[in-house]
């Protein structure tokens, strides 16, 4: 007797059941940085404009037992995320009014959206000259950075609630607060944290201009510094990719996970 899951179908099947896939970008990942290596040993870019890849990545090892570095690392880290907290205090209770308000929506929205088209640097200027260098411009600039994905995202997320949940509610005589803890929040976190996952990434772009103008000592400074000839290029190559490990960790380790997590419990 023939077994069925013996089949030529079935036995393809089962093989590509218990094949494990690499990760498509992890192939990108390392297309890219087979090109840097081979371009840079093969001489097409000097080596003074372009160092290896191992010697980045042993820079990177190195780096990565500095304290001193480890030290401006954090400081960068905890600039971003006070910012994106402030920001994200802020942003709830407006997006959620917006949403849940279409008059409100009309009036601000158009304001917001012009705010939001302004340049970042130019944003930074003015509140440097209000509130002075340091950790509070870098912080504030980053909530304003974190502002706009987590205030869209959230009042994307509000519109989108079916009425017939309010209905339901009214029907049972919930009050506002089992609303907004039963229905509201439960619909609109996905997209809540689609908008901490965008303004986590929007915050780190704008850190290296934030640390340079701000007076900041934080990776941003210590890219500067090495793109300007204080260290050699292959540390500030290295800094840049320990801000790019530090943003992929977050959105994969963090971000992605939570919202792994959040498809199971709504499925």
């Amino acid at each position: 007797m023939r077994l069925p899951f013996l089949s030529s179908g079935g036995f393809h099947r089962v093989r590509q059941k218990g094949r494990k896939h690499i990760p498509t970008w992890l192939v990108s990942f390392s297309v890219i940085f087979g090109l840097w290596e081979i371009v840079s040993l093969l001489g097409v870019i000097p080596p003074d404009k372009l160092p290896p890849l191992h010697a980045v990545v042993l820079t990177f090892v190195q780096l990565g037992g500095t304290p001193t570095f480890l030290t401006r690392v954090g400081q960068s880290f905890v600039n971003v995320a006070f910012g994106i907290a402030l920001s994200l205090v802020v942003v709830l209770p407006l997006g959620l009014l917006v949403g849940l308000r279409s008059q409100l929506d009309q009036a601000l929205t158009p304001v917001i959206m012009l705010v939001g088209a302004l340049p970042d640097l130019a944003i930074l200027t003015l509140l440097i000259s209000v509130v002075g260098p340091g950790n509070v411009a870098a912080i504030a600039i980053s909530a304003f950075s974190a502002f706009f994905p987590i205030y869209f995202t959230i009042r994307q997320g509000v519109t989108e609630i079916p009425a017939d949940y309010f209905h339901v509610a009214s029907i049972f005589k919930a009050g506002k607060l089992q609303t907004f803890t039963d229905i509201i929040m439960p619909s609109i976190f996905p997209s809540m944290l689609t908008g901490l996952r965008l303004s986590f990434e929007f915050a780190w772009n704008v850190l290296l201009a934030v640390e340079l103008i701000a007076s900041v000592a934080g990776i941003g400074s210590f890219i500067s510094s090495s793109l300007g000839g204080q260290h050699s290029l292959t540390y500030g190559l290295a800094a840049i990719m320990t801000v790019g490990f530090v943003t992929l960790l977050m959105d994969r380790a963090f971000f992605g996970r939570l919202e792994r997590r959040i498809q199971r419990w709504r499925a």
